[in-house]
């Protein structure tokens, strides 16, 4: 995926580079993009330095980093306490600016203009953003289209490259849908025949290691954005029916739920349905597959997840079995 931009310019993180994961949650539970992170430039797999970024440096989150990651404190609601976190970082990566919610959270902004202000004051080099695909369609999804004002935000202070998600596979654990296919049902409103884009959340961390591996530059334009749309597999609700039934070992139907109930539910559910249906995310998903070794298909998932297993549940934290994950490769085609 070489794009090739007018202008565009290397940041370049050497080896050695000090580099920062931000979770400005007080608790993330099985940060799955810290996981993708770790599995390329963790302790071991890179000459990189890793610190990790939280509000609550003794607690659980800190607690499952391995060693050999540096955990400082750090609060994206406290400007002041950023600079001493950012102190010497060379590349910041930012998985969450909020938590997950039915509509867009204001403060996601704010703490994006925290962040840009304190890293550019900081001499950091470069942002790498987990935002969401589909800029510019339309469709008035506000959890959308504010993660790409966010990616304003940071492209004008410092070099940013927006990791736009397509739709995550996570979201199929979710008590409002795994029962029931585990049970033989995918309740899902959109066609049966339509593909959808997806990618483990996972996999954002994964495709922000992949760029600052071994010390290799990451082009940026001179607008000073970069974004890569990433999905890892590209099936229809059939087809995923198909894989379903594959791990379950029981026969799983497609069954196509109204889209309009959620008008008067969750408004931006609804618009998202519409999007899905009538335009989707338009990811390269050969590209990115040839850029970032290891990204999951929903095959892998499903696999790596024990998704079958009707004792795990979403809410205890998808957990991913090491020795059924794909190898990256060990390959870095950064910039």
């Amino acid at each position: 995926m070489r794009l090739g931009w007018a202008g565009r310019r290397r940041q370049d993180c050497k080896r050695g580079s000090r580099l920062i994961s931000t979770c400005p949650l007080p608790a993330c539970r099985r940060p799955h993009p810290a996981q993708g992170l770790l599995q390329v430039v963790g302790p071991g797999r890179s000459a990189h330095r890793l610190v990790a970024m939280t509000r609550d440096p003794s607690g659980a989150a800190a607690r499952s980093l391995p060693p050999g990651v540096q955990v400082v404190g750090g609060d994206l609601d406290d400007p002041r306490s950023l600079q001493p976190a950012l102190a010497g970082v060379s590349a910041v990566y930012c998985h969450a600016l909020s938590k997950d919610g039915a509509t867009a959270d204001p403060q996601e902004l704010v703490r994006a203009r925290h962040l840009a202000a304190a890293a550019r004051d900081a001499g950091v080099q470069l942002v790498l953003y987990n935002s969401s695909g589909g800029r510019g369609c339309g469709y008035g999804i506000s959890q959308m289209e504010q993660k790409h004002q966010v990616e304003d935000v940071l492209a004008a202070a410092l070099p940013t490259v927006a990791l736009q998600a397509t739709l995550f596979m996570e979201e199929l654990w979710k008590r409002y849908t795994r029962p029931g296919i585990l049970a033989g049902t995918f309740t899902w409103s959109t066609p049966s025949d339509k593909p959808l884009q997806l990618v483990a959340a996972r996999d954002l961390g994964l495709a922000a290691g992949t760029l600052l591996a071994d010390g290799g530059g990451v082009e940026v334009p001179g607008s000073g954005l970069r974004a890569i749309e990433l999905a890892g597999d590209a099936l229809s609700p059939a087809q995923m029916c198909e894989a379903f039934s594959k791990v379950q070992g029981i026969p799983v139907k497609h069954r196509r739920a109204p889209a309009w109930p959620f008008w008067f539910l969750a408004r931006d559910v609804f618009r998202i349905s519409r999007f899905l249906t009538e335009r989707g995310y338009r990811a390269d998903v050969a590209a990115c597959r040839a850029q970032f070794p290891g990204l999951l298909t929903f095959n892998d998932f499903l696999v790596s997840t024990s998704w079958a297993d009707p004792s795990r549940t979403f809410e205890d934290g998808i957990a991913f079995s090491e020795s059924k994950l794909p190898s990256t490769g060990g390959k870095s085609l950064s910039g």
